[in-house]
């Protein structure tokens, strides 16, 4: 009787671990798997939920880590927050930049407006210092 509600629990934490990807519920799952072969073999419910626990933190010192490692997260791999990652990129003016007027440039296939202390000619390559709200500094290379 037991060995069937562990098998149900074990479904459901699968089920959420689909909404979440954090291992946490699968390794919960895993855990449940587990504890079914105590109840398969008749043992008391104190002894199955203590086979829960115990393998549960078992997975997650163990296992989790080596998951971490291995599975790429989406939060590696995103950019880093607003637009800080173009200062020290550098880019190409498309529409010409005057110390009185914002031009455009170029940089990684993106238009952005941007400022200089200088003239600079459609063409010409850049290298951007700083970055205001939509605005790019830059000087030239």
């Amino acid at each position: 009787m037991y060995a069937i509600v562990w098998l149900i629990l074990a479904a459901a934490l699968v089920l959420v671990e689909l909404f979440t990807g954090t291992f946490y519920f699968l390794l919960m799952a895993a855990a449940s798997i587990l504890t079914i072969i105590t109840a398969v073999t008749g043992l008391p419910l104190l002894v199955q939920c203590f086979t829960f626990v115990f393998a549960l933190a078992l997975l997650y010192m163990f296992l989790l880590p080596i998951l971490r490692k291995v599975v790429p997260s989406s939060s590696r791999t995103l950019m880093r927050q607003g637009s800080d990652y173009l200062v020290g990129q550098e880019a190409f003016v498309i529409q010409t930049i005057t110390p009185d007027e914002a031009g455009l440039v170029k940089v990684h296939g993106e238009i952005w407006s941007a400022v200089s202390g200088e003239k600079l000619d459609e063409g010409t390559k850049v290298s951007i210092v700083e970055v205001r709200v939509t605005k790019l500094f830059v000087t030239k290379e």
